[in-house]
């Protein structure tokens, strides 16, 4: 196999519009649902370019919890996803240790946001965030902290914005 290339399936955890099935079928037809898994001592936070609709990541928060999807992936999915996400420019890739609801915890891969992307808050458009939140809904997964999370960037938005008036 030329350059290290992989041809395993790999777990994925996903916790933004890749919770959404359909968008997921659309982008990675090959792709399996395993199950719902939480990342702790995280939180979702939504951010990208100032004048931009701002897209999901996650920052480590003790304390705090993201619950999303935990993909099968194949590499062809890897590479199809590689493409949506912006990697390596917009988005890296971090292994990152999810507990399922047994407590059992395993090592995946999720796509974590770049700097300086990250230093930025953004809120999502309408669009993103209703496909986020669909995602939710299929996977029975509560919808209140990614409401909450897109309500805490466009608060925190509004303090900065009131603190740094030239911008």
């Amino acid at each position: 196999m030329e350059g290290g290339e992989s041809i395993k399936n790999q777990f994925y955890f996903a916790y933004g519009s890749n919770m959404n099935l359909d968008q997921m079928e659309y982008r990675c037809p090959a792709a399996r649902v395993v199950e719902t898994v939480r990342l702790e001592d995280h939180r979702l936070a939504f951010c990208g370019r100032p004048e931009g609709n701002g897209v999901a990541t996650i920052f480590p928060e003790e304390g705090s919890q993201v619950e999303g999807v935990l993909w099968e992936i194949t590499p062809g999915c890897e590479k199809s996803l590689d493409g949506y996400e912006g990697y390596p420019y917009l988005y890296g890739k971090q292994t990152v240790r999810v507990r399922n609801q047994a407590g059992m915890e395993m090592d995946v891969m999720a796509y974590v946001m770049n700097a300086p992307y990250k230093e930025t808050l953004s809120s999502p458009s309408r669009l993103y965030l209703d496909g986020i939140l669909e995602g939710c809904r299929q996977n029975g997964i509560p919808e209140k902290p990614v409401r909450d999370a897109a309500a805490w960037t466009k608060k925190e938005k509004k303090k900065k914005r009131h603190k740094d008036p030239e911008r």
